[in-house]
Parts: C-alpha cells; sequence; structure tokens
C-alpha cells in the first residue's frame, strides 16, 4: 500500500497517540517504556473516520510508519534481508554478528533480527485485533464497514500466515491486548493457526473490492486476498486449491505483466497492474522512516550515498540467470559510471531497487516492497496444476512461459533466451518453475519460503555457500525468540535450538 495512505497525514498524530496506547508489543504482556495516555478504546472509537484510521494504522505497522518507533515494522527492511541471507541468494556483507549468523546459519534465540520480526509482526496482529474488535459497533455506512473489515482481516491473516511459516507453532491471539491480564498464552498448533489465516482470508477475500480509485488505490483487494490463498495452499501443498485461485486472481483482469522488467522497479509504477500487493513508502516526507532501505542495505559501499552494502548476492545466484535475460541486468550491476567520468568496478550487487533516474542521491528511497506479484500468481499457477496434474499441462506451461517470455525483452526487443519449454515430465517440469522463481523475485522475501516448502534448503545453501552446513529438519523454522520465552514460561522452543 502507498505510505500515503488517506486521512493518515492529517491525523498521524492523533494515530500514534491511540496506537500507544492501544498496541501491547509482540502480544507477550510485556510493557514498552514509552508513557501512556488514558485514551481507551471505549472512548476512540465513535465514527467512520475512527474506523478508517483504525485500519490504517494496521497498514502503518508493514512499513516504518509513524506509529511505529526506529526501524520498526514488518516490511521495513529485517524481513526481505533475511530471507535473502537465510537461504543460497546472499551473504552478510558487514561483519555484524546477528547477521553473520543468518548468512552462516549459526542462529540462535538470542538472534536480533528473528526477534524483531516476531515483534514487529505481533505488534501488527494487535492492532489489526483493535479494528476487528471496534469496528462493528461502529454505526456507519454497511458496506464500507465490511470493506474494512475485510482489510484489516486480510492483514491479520497476512501476518499470521508469515508467522507459521517462520516459527511453527505461535500463539494464536485474536482479541486486543491491552495490560497484564493474560500471563500465559499458550502456542496453537501450525494447523489452528492455517485454518485461522484461511478463515481471515476467505472473509477478505468476501468483503474486498477488485480495485480501488484515486488515493485508495493500494490497499488490500479481493484479488490480493486469493492471491494469498493461493501462497496458503500452495505451502500446504493443497495443489487443487492453490490452482484454483491463482485462476480467480487471473480472471479478474485486474492485473498483468509489465511490458519490461526493468519497468516494475521504477517509482512511478509503484502501483502498477503487475503489483497484486506492495507496502508502501515515501521519499522525502514529514514522516519517521518512511522510506525504504533497499538502496541503503544493498548498493555497494564505494557510490559514497549513505549506501551501506549490509547484504550481498551470492555468486550463485549471479550466476543462476542466462546471460541475455533482462532481469539480470536490471537485479545487479558489478560497475558504476560517476557523474565525473569515473568508473567504479565491485562485485555483483543489487540495483534492481535503485531508480537513478528518479532518486539520483541513492540514498533512503520511495520504493516499495512488492509483496505479492502478479508474475508470482502466474508462476503459482504453473507450479500447482503441474502438481496436480501429475506433470505440467497446456495452461501450466502458458503460466510459465509468461514469464519467460517477458525476461526475454528489454526495450521492445526480443534476445534469443529462454525459449518457450514444452515436453516436461513433472519433476522437470518442478524444477523449471523453482529455477523461474528464484530469478523473478530476488531480494523480494521469496527465497527461504520457497527452500524450505520444497524440501530443498539443504541442498541448494551448502551448494552456494561452501563451509556453511544446514539442518534441514532444524533450519526449517526459526527460533522463537528466548526474549519471549522468557516473558511466557508456556512457549516450546522449535526443536534444535
Amino acid at each position: 500500500m502507498k505510505a500515503s495512505y488517506p486521512h493518515i497525514k492529517a491525523l498521524i498524530l492523533l494515530l500514534a497517540i491511540v496506537v500507544s496506547v492501544l498496541t501491547w508489543q509482540s502480544c507477550n504482556r510485556a510493557l514498552d517504556e514509552e508513557p501512556r495516555s488514558l485514551l481507551t478504546s471505549t472512548l476512540f472509537y465513535r465514527t467512520a473516520s475512527d474506523a478508517l484510521l483504525a485500519v490504517n494504522a494496521a497498514y502503518d505497522h508493514l512499513g516504518g510508519g509513524t506509529s511505529n518507533s526506529g526501524f520498526s515494522g514488518v516490511y521495513f527492511n529485517l524481513y526481505w534481508a533475511m530471507q535473502a541471507i537465510a537461504s543460497d541468494d546472499g551473504v552478510a556483507g558487514i561483519a555484524d554478528p546477528n547477521s553473520v549468523q543468518l548468512s552462516e546459519f549459526r542462529f540462535d534465540p538470542s538472534n536480533a533480527w528473528t526477534t524483531e520480526i516476531w515483534q514487529d509482526i505481533y505488534k501488527t496482529v494487535n492492532v489489526a485485533n483493535i479494528a476487528i474488535a471496534n469496528i462493528p459497533n461502529i454505526e456507519m455506512e454497511a458496506s464500507l464497514k465490511q470493506r474494512l473489515l475485510g482489510e484489516v482481516h486480510f492483514i491479520r491473516g497476512l501476518m499470521y500466515f508469515e508467522l507459521v511459516r517462520l516459527y511453527g507453532n505461535v500463539p494464536l491471539v485474536l482479541t486486543p491486548t491491552v495490560d497484564l491480564s493474560i500471563l500465559d498464552i499458550l502456542q496453537a498448533t501450525p494447523e489452528e493457526v492455517y485454518q485461522q489465516v484461511i478463515s481471515d482470508l476467505m472473509i477478505a477475500e468476501t468483503n474486498l473490492p477488485v480495485t480501488y480509485t484515486g488515493a485508495d488505490i493500494g490497499r488490500a483487494t479481493t484479488g490480493a486476498a486469493s492471491a494469498y490463498l493461493a501462497r496458503v495452499y500452495l505451502t500446504r501443498e493443497d495443489w487443487a486449491q492453490a490452482a484454483e485461485h491463482a485462476q480467480k486472481v487471473m480472471a479478474t483482469g485486474a492485473y498483468r505483466l509489465l511490458d519490461d522488467y526493468r519497468d516494475i522497479f521504477l517509482i512511478a509504477n509503484n502501483s502498477s497492474k503487475e503489483i497484486v500487493f506492495g507496502i508502501g513508502f515515501t521519499f522525502n516526507n514529514d514522516a519517521i522512516w518512511e522510506t525504504s532501505q533497499f538502496n541503503v542495505r544493498t548498493l555497494p559501499v564505494d557510490l559514497n550515498r549513505n549506501s551501506l552494502a549490509w547484504e550481498i548476492p551470492t555468486a550463485d545466484v549471479y550466476n543462476a540467470f542466462d546471460a541475455l535475460d533482462r532481469r539480470r541486468e536490471v537485479t545487479f550491476q558489478t560497475s558504476f559510471t560517476e557523474s565525473d567520468g569515473t568508473v567504479l568496478t565491485f562485485e555483483p550487487h543489487i540495483f534492481k531497487y535503485w531508480d537513478q533516474a528518479a532518486e539520483p542521491s541513492a540514498s533512503s528511497s520511495g520504493t516499495d516492497f512488492y509483496a505479492l506479484r502478479y508474475s508470482d500468481v502466474l508462476l503459482m499457477h504453473a507450479e500447482a496444476v503441474n502438481e496436480a496434474n501429475g506433470g505440467p499441462t497446456a495452461e501450466a506451461y502458458e503460466s510459465l512461459n509468461r514469464v519467460r517470455r517477458r525476461a526475454r525483452f528489454a526495450e521492445d526487443e526480443e534476445r534469443p533466451t529462454l525459449p518457450d519449454l514444452s515436453n516436461q515430465n513433472q519433476a522437470d517440469f518442478r524444477a523449471a518453475v523453482l529455477l523461474e522463481r528464484r530469478r523473478e523475485f530476488v531480494w523480494e522475501g521469496q527465497r527461504w519460503f520457497d527452500l524450505v516448502r520444497t524440501g530443498s534448503l539443504k541442498e541448494k545453501v551448502e551448494a552456494a555457500k561452501p563451509g556453511v552446513t544446514v539442518d534441514e529438519n532444524k533450519h526449517k523454522l526459526f527460533p522463537i525468540p528466548q526474549r519471549e520465552i522468557d516473558l511466557n514460561s508456556s512457549l516450546v522452543q522449535n526443536p534444535g535450538y
């Protein structure tokens, strides 16, 4: 969603106060040190504007908005950086112990990254729970109420989907937590969490519109809910349901592939029809930490524009591309020419998010995080149909080949690479889809999930990172943060940690 959420800028100070009262960090009963106001949910939730504020607060927690403190927000930076370096795609670029541990698969329950991600997700869950609990009691136009509830159910379902994939058995909290009255929260089983995820996303799928207009563009849609249901079912290997929900998205007619892969990452296209759901950021506005961190974290230090190369790609992912694949030259660069003609050369770094024309400073950026693109829907559809039918069908080939076909084109010129696939068996097609996903979604928060769900984490990571040892049973989940276990004695640590 775009950072300029409707009405947020005008009411952001009030929102920050209210959220500081009603949001309880991590749902683990630990009070933070920020001062609390005496406002209560009963006093606050009166009008349709209050309902909109509550929903906008949930969106705000997905990024790095002013209702969060410091480097906060689920998708602000650590989520996608961890997905890259805890896979075969990336390594730590600096000697930060938390990132080095993740890169080398030596992380434990004290890792600050996995702890912060847990906390950010649960803060967002609680904000969504507050909205879900209070909006039904507000007298307001029925269709708007229905839509707003669909949006926060979407966000809560998405957050629990992230939690269950990352941590497995997690507390399933469905009501607002605002005090210390609950001392122990038991973990739910993955099956229980998935059922809640599906329930929330189905509510969203039913109640959300196909598209929005004006300032509402970027909010969750029925297509986004269907796409995430496809991803949920793909993860659970319910191939028929995954294919069905991917087809629902395709049938809306609301989405398409942009003609050139480069165009996806231009600032002007943050809300293009390729984006099924995105997390919006704004450059140089009056908010705190609402700029994305892609450029700061990924570009070479030598660019001396506040770029720090905190994470860098492996040679393995760079070499996974055909030389003429448009995505390789968009995703990576190995040199850069300064304005004075000086040419800097370096190992491959991630450049796909830097729109050099729109943001020449290469510092903090207005580039959005694309949580789910239409090419993902096509590749999920191809994979699900292949698995459901015991091999690829014509429609599975078409979905996969549409993504490959786009990668052949650069500025309307077709290159002699990535021919359409045909005549493959089920195993070969499965491998082709996984490879295409890797090329398509570098640094988009996908790779670790894909390796875990396909059972290929150990094989792929150890091949890409010599000397790194992966325990596929242990590392298919991240550890429950030790801080949470210390606060909640009912929590049980994941196996191996």
